[in-house]
């Protein structure tokens, strides 16, 4: 079989767990299948991709995050997986996607951050013919959310719960004056809708994008973000109205060691989604 060429953009807690999967073909001893081999890195910080080559078996190639080389080493690959910052998205995926590759985004949250982008790239892929994935991410009911959006939905809301060491150096509430070593108990940092929260919100709520895309937009989904000292666990909360009726998931994650920020379900989502690409048989909407 031949295997399906990556390369992976960003190699922090996320990118590093992708890359040890597709290099062993495992993720804690359980084997994957994938039939992937990984063919270039890329990140701004030389020490991220420096400690990930010392637990792989093969070292691939490696690239300047400035872009320099990259429409050489495209011709290489099958597949690019951005896991950097929603700005890699433009700079790596779209020059990806016009090459005719598969990309795959983790920053869900530049699709509604820069207008126009996502009509871009969706523009882009089907001109190519190539697909665009987006990981379902630190949350469960994805698979809920777009069937019942077939049907008509009437509304979408998205509570987000962690410690507030996860929205450590995070510029909204800088300027909202929040001490967050100071919250003795649960405190709303923000209500609004998905498309606020991405904005403000960059690095925690990419749920809230990949929720708006999948089900009623952006401008429509609801989302309450909250800082709570008694949150073991990264924990967001869906609850959606439709025709079809109701649904309410509530997962609680754990987060990942490497950045508290982040969710280890992150990681395994966008792994579970490289099985559903190189797997013949698909399970689930």
């Amino acid at each position: 079989m031949v295997k399906i060429r990556v390369g992976v953009v960003g190699c922090g807690a996320i990118g590093s767990e992708i890359c040890k999967a597709i290099d062993s073909d495992k993720v804690d001893g359980r084997e994957l299948g994938l039939g992937m081999e990984l063919k270039f890195l890329i990140d701004k910080h030389p020490a991220n991709i420096e400690g990930l080559c010392k637990s792989l078996t093969k070292t691939p190639d490696i690239l300047k995050s400035d872009n320099t080389g990259l429409d050489k080493i495209l011709n290489m690959v099958d597949l690019v997986i951005e896991c950097a910052s929603p700005a890699a998205v433009r700079t790596f995926i779209l020059p990806a996607l016009k090459k005719g590759k598969e990309v795959m985004i983790l920053s869900v949250g530049a699709l509604l951050c820069e207008p126009g982008l996502f009509e871009e790239i969706e523009g882009i892929a089907k001109e190519k013919g190539c697909k665009v994935h987006i990981p379902s991410g630190a949350v469960a009911g994805i698979d809920g959310l777009k069937s019942g959006a077939i049907g008509g939905i009437h509304a979408v809301e998205l509570t987000t719960r962690k410690p507030p060491s996860g929205f450590e150096g995070n510029k909204y509430v800088k300027e909202q004056g929040i001490d967050l070593f100071s919250i003795k108990k649960e405190e709303t940092l923000f209500m609004g809708h998905a498309k606020e929260a991405v904005k403000y919100f960059p690095e925690n709520v990419n749920v809230a994008a990949s929720l708006s895309i999948a089900g009623i937009g952006p401008e429509a989904t609801k989302v309450k973000i909250v800082a709570d000292p008694s949150a073991k666990k990264n924990v967001h909360e869906i609850a959606v109205k439709g025709e079809f009726g109701k649904l309410f998931v509530c997962v609680e994650n754990v987060p990942s060691i490497a950045n508290p920020k982040t969710s280890y379900l992150a990681a395994l989502s966008a792994i579970a989604t490289l099985k559903g690409i190189s797997d013949p048989m698909r399970v689930g909407t």
